[in-house]
């Protein structure tokens, strides 16, 4: 017994000290990967020295930051007192580079630089990379540009204006008035600054008129549907049907529209003119203040069978 217990107690002293010993080797390897990256550094700024090349810190961040060389950018950064931002991240805010513009943004980056990123990323339909963006660029930076801004976005686009959309439906300027007000104000516009696919499209969606043209559009919806319940020949009697039936009928492709968009970010004035007619028609509410999207959704959630809200849901 005692030889038996002599022996264990050797065993646990082995495996204790191979433990440690693992353990030191493992902080070693770790010191000397980081030794052996100072070292790199190192020799690349003495070969540059001992060659005499005056190398242009700024141009090699930006080839760096194209191909996504996190350590080169630091390098340069931290070695090389590269300061000039704001070229490489437009660069990568508009091919979505989001490592690159993630990197760019932690270092530290002034308001214009950041406003400047979320423009580009705007015009090239980057919303991943402007919806980065957009909560790091102060308020009041983007009240006092915000025309500028869309007007640079539409202008630069390539024909999609997703980015645009995501921005209005964002409310980027915090505040649904005035997100509309700015939309309505470049729809009007005669200015020859204004990319006409843009303009076209703030008309269409996101204008007073745009509004109008939805109520109009919810009227005459509302009307037709009537006539078709009371007038139609289908050999369904749509009367027949459960009140929360016909109103899928009716409005079901309406608020699968409204769910697509997201139900509680900023409409469309031409979607919100819609939901506020099919609103008035359903529960009798009058919901026209620009800041009731969701109430106006929730109407319509009221009046549809459950078991399609859930589908809907689910397919979004």
């Amino acid at each position: 017994m005692t030889t038996l217990c002599r022996l264990l107690g050797i065993h646990n002293n082995l495996i204790h000290r191979i433990t440690h010993l693992d353990g030191q080797n493992r902080e070693q390897k770790l010191t000397l990967n980081q030794d052996h990256k100072n070292e790199e550094k190192k020799k690349k700024r003495k070969i540059a020295q001992r060659n005499s090349l005056d190398v242009d810190v700024e141009l090699a961040l930006g080839f760096a930051s194209h191909y996504s060389k996190i350590g080169t950018m630091e390098c340069l950064v931290e070695e090389g007192n590269a300061m000039s931002f704001l070229g490489p991240l437009m660069r990568a805010a508009e091919r979505g580079c989001m490592q690159v513009v993630e990197w760019f943004v932690k270092r530290g980056c002034r308001d214009m630089e950041l406003c400047l990123a979320l423009t580009a990323a705007t015009s090239s339909s980057q919303v991943a990379v402007a919806a980065y963006l957009l909560p790091h660029v102060p308020k009041h930076v983007l009240a006092a540009l915000s025309i500028e801004i869309l007007k640079a976005a539409g202008e630069r686009s390539s024909g999609s204006l997703d980015g645009v959309a995501f921005l209005l439906h964002s409310d980027f300027l915090g505040d649904p008035v005035a997100t509309y007000a700015v939309a309505d104000s470049i729809a009007k516009s005669d200015d020859d600054a204004v990319a006409p696919g843009l303009r076209s499209f703030l008309r269409e969606h996101w204008s007073e008129a745009a509004f109008s043209d939805g109520l109009q559009q919810g009227k005459e919806h509302y009307l037709n549907f009537v006539r078709i319940v009371n007038c139609g020949e289908s050999p369904i009697c749509l009367k027949d049907l459960p009140g929360p039936l016909r109103v899928a009928i009716a409005y079901l492709p309406l608020y699968r529209e409204s769910v697509k968009v997201g139900g509680c970010c900023l409409l469309s004035q031409r979607l919100r003119g819609q939901l506020v007619e099919a609103a008035k028609r359903l529960g009798g509410v009058v919901l026209e203040e620009a800041n009731q999207g969701k109430e106006l959704v929730a109407v319509l959630e009221h009046h549809l069978p459950p078991f399609l809200l859930n589908a809907s849901s689910a397919a979004y």
